[in-house]
């Protein structure tokens, strides 16, 4: 972290030279003063142990630190594409048996016995050996005969081809946004306190117009308040001399609630973290306890308060 003048608890003041507050935190590019952020690096100067904003408050980050940002979220359908199997294509060969006629010639020999009357003549030599012998003549009789085999041919061919085409089609699906809804009448208000004036809710209630007009639910706070005076006027006066700017507010249950950053003849104005600023009467004080603050309802109704 670099080394800067800053420190915490210094006081700071706007360019307008008015008293914003201490410094409450300090990190490695920001310090935090009543809840808001201003870079360390530039737009200051530290004199004296004091630090002067030299910059329109409204350029730091976070712009003005009485506002409130509530973020509105919405779902976007993003459509991509990718690769699949559609279906398939299926090409089946069967197979069939057929008769198949082929005509071939085939030759043979014939055997022709013929029986033919001669003149008679002495037996020649030789014809002794056979005279008068019974016995069988074998003549070999040769001939063609049909020799079948089968060989495989390719006799044609079948020619598969994928062709590309495009289609426009609509994606349908559910996203969910967040849409933001202000209740006028939800807005709780404790005894005591005072809205911010010129407080608008859409840019059309002013109820700093009505706050005169607003009553408060009653509430009890009999069980946390034992040490509450009935007389809170009477009160409310003891404890003003005892008030200054910087003492810390807290609920009569202990929460935090913010530092007193303005003492006025009849109330006192609050300054809340990350809050708008809220006006206190001296009715609410339950007691000052040294540096503390004790309002006498709990830290949350005030917290709660817009």
């Amino acid at each position: 972290m670099p080394e800067y003048k800053i420190r915490r608890g210094m006081t700071v003041y706007g360019a307008d030279n008015r008293s914003l507050g201490t410094v409450d935190n300090l990190n490695d590019n920001y310090f935090t003063v009543g809840g808001q952020q201003y870079p360390l690096n530039d737009g200051y100067r530290v004199e004296n142990d004091y630090v002067y904003l030299t910059g329109d408050r409204n350029n730091y980050a976070g712009n003005n630190r009485d506002e409130l940002r509530v973020p509105v979220m919405e779902e976007q359908l993003n459509v991509e594409k990718r690769q699949a199997q559609l279906g398939e294509v299926q090409v089946h060969k069967s197979v069939t048996q057929e008769q198949v006629n082929v005509p071939v010639e085939l030759r043979q020999e014939e055997v022709h016995v013929n029986q033919v009357d001669v003149d008679d003549r002495p037996l020649q030599a030789g014809e002794y050996d056979t005279a008068f012998q019974e016995g069988t003549i074998r003549v070999p009789v040769r001939g063609e005969e049909a020799v079948v085999n089968k060989q495989a041919v390719v006799t044609g061919e079948v020619a598969i081809n994928k062709t590309v085409t495009a289609n426009q089609q609509t994606v349908a699906d559910t996203v969910r946004r967040e849409h933001v809804n202000v209740d006028d009448n939800s807005v709780r208000q404790s005894s005591g306190v005072v809205r911010n004036e010129g407080y608008q809710t859409g840019g059309t209630a002013n109820y700093a117009a009505d706050s005169a007009n607003y009553t408060a639910p009653a509430t009890d706070y009999s069980a946390n308040t034992a040490n509450y005076s009935a007389d809170a006027t009477a009160a409310g006066t003891n404890y003003y001399s005892n008030l200054r700017e910087g003492l810390d507010v807290v609920g009569s249950d202990g929460e935090y609630i913010g530092r007193v950053k303005e003492v006025r003849d009849n109330d006192f104005r609050v300054d809340r973290k990350m809050k708008p600023d809220i006006d206190v009467t001296y009715s609410t004080i339950q007691n000052v306890n040294g540096d503390q603050i004790v309002l006498n309802g709990p830290g949350n109704d005030f917290n709660n308060l817009i």
